[in-house]
């Protein structure tokens, strides 16, 4: 299955809303970045699991979901963010790291163990610094880490 591009206009549209969505979460504006970046994502054509720029949106929109503890909707999120046919999300560890993250926060103990895994095998103990460190304290309580 090939991958579907979008056309040099709709790129360019969607590359100013990310940028205007950035401005927002980076002043702590999530509301205002959720609305611009589900705008743009809502522009993506169908099929929106074929293109990868469906991936950088999802992924955007589920890390404010998680930023503001709504961790159902950032877990759904970063599922179809991992799942785009593109590729792009599958081994991304930041995607892995906060699908992980979700699911340990919804109890969802297998899944946050097996994410967080592929994350820490993608980019070791360092993705995890800038987190709480129970996330780290978790994959380490249920995995021997020491024979990774």
């Amino acid at each position: 299955m090939k991958n579907i591009k979008v056309s040099e206009q709709l790129q360019s549209e969607l590359d100013e809303l990310a940028e205007e969505g950035n401005k927002y979460f980076d002043n702590n504006e999530y509301d205002k970045a959720l609305e611009i970046w589900k705008r743009a994502l809502d522009l993506i054509p169908e099929p929106k699991k074929r293109i990868s720029e469906t991936v950088w949106f999802l992924t955007s929109i589920g890390d404010i979901y998680f930023l503001q503890g709504k961790y159902e909707e950032a877990f759904d999120n970063f599922e179809d963010a991992r799942n785009n046919l593109s590729g792009e999300g599958i081994n991304n560890p930041f995607i892995l790291l906060r699908l992980g993250q979700s699911a340990f926060e919804l109890e969802k103990k297998e899944l946050a163990t097996e994410n967080l895994l592929r994350a820490y095998m993608l980019e070791g103990k360092e993705i995890f610094e800038e987190d709480d460190k129970k996330y780290f304290e978790f994959l380490k309580s249920n995995v021997d880490l020491d024979s990774k």
